[in-house]
């Protein structure tokens, strides 16, 4: 099982030189991208790590904008340059880590080699703040000569203008939406590639969506015949009702995250059912007693792989 780990990172040096140690195995690779406004100097330690890659084309990403699906794509395309035999894609965040040792997770795809593990349901879900405004409203998000006045324009734009007609720039496909961090196998990774090249369309319509890093990847997976093989999100996700972002990781999730098996938090900000989970987020360059007793738990989950694979 070879798999390409997809890293989006702007911070906390530390810690991700701390995430790539932890997924370093003789079946994966690691690409990074760097947020083009971060001094990539401060990641000198990391890339000079063995079968570490970081990706040149650098994006200056901004939250909710388009700019972190290029990110995403630009990792995506790099891996499957480099290297044709991949057979899973996992994206994460540099604030991830993962809660099973290697060979656990590379079992674990093993098991469901088949499996897309990206988050999709229904756009729009009232109940988690996912409404059909994210595709017919315009949204600028990246708008630096007008970062002053960008909230009033759009809100006069929206105001005045006549709603973006999602459903003919989606050409019949249905909406949906989930989590930004997934684990998809190559042959998904090339349709994503291979249709987002065929379509420049949809692309240019995604630009001033909302949130599009929830919805691209989940949008066009769902529309495919991958959709049959699309499982739970695979990154445990703390993320308390009310709350504008995930909570950070800390002493209160340790007994969930270094069970023998993790899964989901309750509060995920998702309608799916909790399910096994291999990574988790978030932490930061202050998360080293967490990082540490996640550690801990991951040498006594592989000794136990171990003892189960050799009865």
């Amino acid at each position: 099982m070879k798999i390409a780990y997809l890293i989006l990172a702007h911070n906390n040096a530390s810690h991700l030189h701390k995430l790539v140690a932890a997924l370093d195995s003789d079946h994966a690779s690691i690409f990074i991208h760097i947020d083009k406004k971060a001094d990539i100097g401060d990641f000198a330690q990391t890339r000079r790590l063995p079968n570490v890659y970081f990706c040149e084309d650098r994006v200056d990403g901004a939250w909710a904008d388009f700019s972190l699906v290029r990110a995403s794509l630009n990792l995506m395309e790099m891996a499957l340059d480099h290297a044709p035999d991949f057979e899973r894609l996992v994206l994460l965040s540099g604030a991830c880590f993962p809660v099973q040792p290697t060979v656990y997770i590379e079992d674990f795809f093993a098991r469901y080699a088949d499996a897309e593990f990206i988050e999709a349901y229904d756009l729009p879900n009232e109940a988690y703040g996912k409404t059909l405004g994210r595709l017919s409203h315009y949204w600028l998000r990246r708008s630096p000569p007008l970062i002053r006045v960008k909230w009033r324009l759009q809100k006069l734009i929206n105001a005045f203008a006549p709603q973006r007609d999602y459903k003919k720039a989606l050409g019949g496909m249905t909406p949906v939406t989930g989590s930004q961090w997934w684990a998809i196998t190559a042959a998904a990774a090339r349709h994503v590639r291979d249709f987002m090249r065929d379509h420049p369309d949809l692309t240019r319509f995604c630009q001033n969506i909302d949130c599009p890093d929830e919805f691209f990847f989940q949008t066009l997976l769902w529309n495919s015949p991958f959709q049959q093989n699309i499982a739970h999100s695979i990154t445990y996700t703390s993320w308390m009702p009310d709350q504008t972002g995930p909570e950070m990781i800390g002493a209160a999730h340790l007994p969930a995250l270094t069970e023998a098996v993790v899964l989901d938090a309750p509060n995920n900000n998702s309608p799916h059912p909790k399910a096994e989970v291999l990574f988790a987020r978030k932490f930061d360059d202050s998360s080293e007693q967490a990082v540490n007793a996640i550690l801990r738990a991951n040498e006594a989950r592989l000794a136990r792989f171990h003892a189960r694979k050799s009865a």
